[in-house]
Parts: C-alpha cells; structure tokens; sequence
C-alpha cells in the first residue's frame, strides 16, 4: 500500500498523522509525504521521522507556487511503488 499524506506548513498536524501510521502493524507499505512547497520545519519533521519510522517515508516536494496541492499529490502517485493507494490529508490520523 502507498500511503499519500498531502501536507503544507502543518508540521504538528503532519507529525500526529505519521506517528498514527507508524503504529499500524500492515509493513508491505510506504508512505508518501506530497508536499505543496512547506518551509524547512517541515522538511525537518519529515527527515526525522525518516530515521525512526518502522514504514518507509519518501519526500515529494514542490516548490511553493500557490496552492497546488492536485500537482502535489500526482507527483507522489507518480513514484509510488504499489497497486494500492491510499488518500490522506496533513490532518486526517
């Protein structure tokens, strides 16, 4: 499964949906962080969740153009890696 969390300047919203994803016990999965241009603080949240999550986490970030968070989530799409995907927004745990 492909988890894809859209998100942009939320990182404590962000952090409270990556610590609910790393408490599932489904492994055969990846999450994907689509980013709509956040500041460093999120970039920082993410690289350390990178480091202590059991579920892969991979950055898909854009610059910050306005609010694009369509384009955000088709870059994710497009470097998921399994069959399955599923929706989140930064603030759904």
């Amino acid at each position: 499964i492909s988890v894809i969390v859209t998100t942009y300047n939320w990182p404590v919203a962000l952090d409270a949906v990556l610590r609910s994803l790393a408490k599932q016990t489904y492994r055969q999965a990846e999450i994907l962080v689509a980013d709509d241009g956040s500041t460093q603080e999120t970039r920082q949240l993410i690289e350390d969740w990178q480091k202590k999550s059991p579920i892969p986490i991979h950055h898909i970030r854009q610059e910050d153009k306005g609010f694009r968070a369509a384009r955000a989530r088709n870059l994710a799409i497009s470097n998921s890696k399994y069959e399955w995907v599923v929706f989140l927004d930064g603030d759904c745990v």
